[in-house]
């Protein structure tokens, strides 16, 4: 007993714990009566927050993803497809495809995830990798491998984290190699069909002119491996009420210090949209944020008007006085002018100045207004600091309209500027006239200044 209590000393527990004293416990005693002192004064007084307040946007769209079935936008009959799909086709170690084709935001991934776990798969989702990715050759892997690589590794492996009996693999974005060169699309879809486990989900969003689908899933291909197609329609008027309903109820439970979604924002929301849930939501979030009444007032800019480009331009090369004894001001704010065309500055400028000479009396004013269109194009071309473009647009606009002081009046129509594409396009047209003329000439020519040969001579 002595032996082993003089050799304790080099003994090194494999844990991190030291071993507990007397004095220790003592500590820890005293410690438990102070949390517990603590826990039922925070019952007493409820100091202790029993929510945590949700800032982030992917935090918020999270918590509006659909928790059950009724949730969802897509209609009954399409959920039965799925539901047949999933229990009939899906068998485990052979592989089977579904597509799942429809416009943007009808909620085709949230349909196939959210059945997808109430039938007890893993959904394992390939999402395109921005970072390059060495092999064991310390070569670059295309995207086409690393998709290929991501097909076989879901196929052969499993988590080990996983409490899901089966498993199932989306794909919703295709790899760009794919676009250029289908055959090779083709060609790993045979090869998966031979070596792969596990059923496939491929989701085609169809928007404005996109052939996806044809061009990736022909009928021909769909139906050698006997592939399932199952179009979503957007979402009707009455789903996106009730789901837009729900949603404002989770925003305004989990997010109410910044948001306060209202019936009329929902109403609003409803009377612009196209069937698209996701831009829904997203227009619902941003037009419920809380706005605090001193920025509303000093720095959020209200219109209560819209303004064309031809009335902008109408104004500043036309503009409008208001004498006050011996001060005078702009009946339209040059600023508030320039606030309307900072996302089209440079459409906005084109116009000015092809219509600035119209309305001009003197040609000392279109000399001055000539240097302050040249210093605001080359204003405009420096990209590097954004703020640049107010500043351009705020001088331009100001100075034509202080400089005009007496416009020419009149009905002065609008002219659209001439484009830099389309005088190139002539210019590169002429010059392929010429050369192709010049080519011809010289041909004929030639042919001109051949003797005359007797072919008969020749034969004989």
């Amino acid at each position: 007993m002595a032996h082993s209590k003089k050799n304790s000393s080099w003994l090194m527990p494999s844990f991190d714990s030291k071993p507990v004293s007397k004095s220790s416990t003592v500590k820890r005693a005293k410690l438990q009566g102070i949390g517990s002192s603590i826990s039922s004064i925070s019952d007493v007084y409820d100091i202790v927050p029993k929510r945590k307040s949700t800032s982030s946007l992917s935090a918020l769209l999270k918590a509006c993803e659909p928790q059950k079935p009724s949730e969802l936008v897509v209609s009954r009959q399409k959920q039965q497809d799925i539901l047949a799909w999933l229990q009939l086709k899906v068998k485990k170690g052979r592989p089977c495809a579904l597509i799942l084709s429809g416009a943007s935001g009808c909620g085709k991934t949230a349909a196939i995830r959210l059945l997808a776990k109430e039938n007890d798969f893993d959904v394992t989702e390939w999402i395109t990798p921005i970072d390059q990715v060495m092999d064991e050759n310390n070569w670059v892997m295309r995207q086409g491998d690393r998709f290929e690589d991501f097909l076989i590794r879901a196929t052969r492996y499993s988590s080990v984290l996983s409490n899901y009996s089966r498993r199932l693999l989306l794909v919703k974005d295709f790899p760009n190699v794919y676009l250029e060169d289908t055959d090779s699309f083709f060609s790993l879809l045979e090869k998966y069909f031979e070596i792969g486990k596990e059923s496939i989900v491929f989701i085609c969003t169809e928007t404005g002119n996109s052939k996806l689908l044809q061009m990736l899933f022909p009928s021909n291909l769909r139906e050698k491996f006997s592939m399932d197609l199952i179009k979503i329609n957007p979402a009707t008027p009455s789903a996106m009420r009730n789901a837009l309903k729900r949603i404002g109820d989770t925003l305004n439970s989990i997010a109410g210090h910044m948001i306060h979604v209202s019936q009329h924002k929902i109403d609003e929301v409803l009377s612009n949209s196209i069937g698209d849930i996701r831009n829904a939501i997203l227009n619902l979030i941003f037009i419920s944020l809380r706005v605090p009444e001193e920025q509303l007032e000093n720095k959020c800019s209200i219109r209560e008007e819209g303004l064309g480009l031809l009335h902008g331009v109408g104004r500043v090369i036309n503009p409008k006085r208001i004498q006050n004894g011996s001060s005078w001001k702009f009946v339209h704010d040059p600023d508030e002018i320039a606030a309307y065309f900072q996302s089209q500055a440079t459409v906005f400028l084109k116009f000015i100045q092809e219509n600035y000479l119209t309305t001009m009396r003197g040609i000392e004013e279109v000399n001055a207004c000539t240097d302050i269109l040249s210093l605001a194009d080359v204003l405009n071309s420096e990209w590097r600091d954004t703020n640049l473009t107010k500043v351009t647009l705020s001088f331009c606009t100001r100075g034509l309209m202080v400089m005009n002081e007496k416009p020419v009046s009149g009905w002065n129509p609008v002219k659209k500027p001439q484009s830099d594409r389309i005088d190139v396009q002539r210019c590169l047209t002429a010059a392929e006239v010429r050369w192709y003329e010049s080519i011809i000439n010289s041909k004929s020519k030639s042919t001109e200044e051949l003797p005359d040969v007797d072919i008969e001579a020749i034969i004989e």
